[in-house]
């Protein structure tokens, strides 16, 4: 999301923007222009490999399915980051390495054909495609910047199954990081970056037309992703902590939007005797449409970078009540545009919707404090700005068009 922002406002400031992103299915065209944006889908294995994973969690499903009710609702997931990795069957490590390949190979054909040119390469992830964009950005002799959003930075828990692994992982420490917190900045430090290739430059969010009124609405309202668990979102203390507040005050409703399984918080909700004031929406295309109605958001999570949705909700004019992590802090000001509750208090979490429930005229207050600090800070035309200027200073000069590839 935040590549697409960044790459939209950068092209609408007159560069020449390319994003080079895999080729995950057959519908989707290889090569299009939107929005002024050049996208080049690559990787022409990708769409077998994204057909044969489906076909082996289908037929894993098939053969170990799981309940939500074997589950414990409240067990933080193990209190795991990353929770242990099941085995695959070898052929799918063999499916998944070809995958990569193909994207290492074509990306590289682009550029060694020059039918991709660039005076920066923006990467907008840390794990080892980073140490891939750096080696693109060697060969074609230009900066490259890579985004750390990680809670714990340098890390992925996510497919070994990669070409040359270890070589892009080692490479990836060349590049100038753009941190999203200071707290980002301070990990990145001690991980071995150079502080003098970090700067710290946050996500960026598109200030819609209309905005919330928040003082008419009393609605507590949730976006997220319930496949991610509650070790990152924090669900099973936004749960103990609703059932505690509607037990205060019987009139309040929570509304909650997201994609994936939300079959295990339903269960919690029906043990909490909250079912009735909750309800669970799905995934929803329409969020600013969704936040404009609420009264205020919640975010309890244990992990985030810089959550979108939170910008999103601020930026609609919708007060916060976040955890206080160095995502949610960087962006909340306790009091002001929102309030902060320590990570994991499920009575500070259910006192301040409670707070926020009874009071219309401070989430009018809240609101229109956050609206005007996304204007002013964290608009992507604002980060579009910085962003800018980071690459005219890595190049040394000024020039009016930058050509970037993201």
């Amino acid at each position: 999301m935040q590549c697409w922002r960044q790459a939209r406002a950068l092209a609408a400031r007159g560069h020449q923007v390319t994003i080079l992103t895999p080729w995950w299915w057959l519908k989707t065209g290889r090569k299009e222009i939107s929005e002024e944006v050049l996208i080049r889908r690559v990787g022409c294995l990708l769409p077998v490999t994204s057909a044969l994973r489906r076909l082996h969690r289908w037929i894993r499903r098939k053969i170990r399915p799981q309940r939500a009710e074997q589950a414990d609702p409240f067990s933080a997931d193990g209190g795991r980051l990353a929770p242990p990795r099941q085995r695959r069957w070898r052929l799918m490590a063999l499916v998944e390495w070809l995958g990569h390949l193909s994207f290492i190979a074509e990306s590289a054909l682009l550029v060694k054909t020059a039918c991709v040119k660039a005076d920066v390469v923006h990467v907008h992830e840390s794990h080892w495609i980073a140490g891939f964009a750096q080696w693109l950005a060697e060969h074609l002799d230009v900066p490259v910047f890579c985004k750390e959003a990680l809670g714990e930075v340098l890390s992925w828990p996510g497919n070994p199954d990669v070409p040359w692994l270890r070589h892009w992982k080692s490479r990836r420490m060349s590049c100038h990081y753009l941190a999203m917190t200071e707290h980002l900045r301070e990990q990145l430090i001690a991980a071995g970056i150079p502080s003098d290739r970090i700067s710290i430059l946050p996500n960026g969010v598109e200030i819609p037309e209309n905005s919330a009124s928040p003082g008419d609405s009393s609605l507590t309202l949730y976006i997220g992703n319930f496949s991610q668990g509650s070790v990152y979102k924090g669900f099973d203390i936004l749960f103990k902590a609703w059932g505690r507040a509607v037990a205060a005050e019987p009139g309040m409703r929570l509304k909650m939007f997201g994609s994936g399984d939300a079959r295990r918080w339903q269960l919690v909700a029906r043990q909490e005797k909250t079912e009735d004031t909750i309800e669970f929406a799905g995934r929803t295309e329409n969020a600013t449409g969704e936040l404009i109605r609420a009264g205020f958001l919640v975010l309890p999570s244990r992990v985030e970078g810089m959550s979108n949705v939170l910008l999103e909700a601020q930026a609609a004019g919708l007060p916060v009540i976040v955890s206080d992590i160095p995502g949610n802090t960087a962006v909340v000001q306790d009091g002001f545009n929102g309030l902060v509750v320590p990570v994991e208090d499920v009575n500070a979490l259910a006192t301040a919707m409670i707070r926020l429930f009874k009071s219309p005229r401070l989430r009018t207050q809240m609101g229109e404090a956050a609206r005007m600090r996304m204007q002013t800070e964290f608009s992507i035309e604002v980060v579009a700005i910085r962003l800018e200027q980071l690459f005219q200073q890595a190049l040394g000069q000024h020039p009016k068009e930058l050509s970037c590839v993201l």
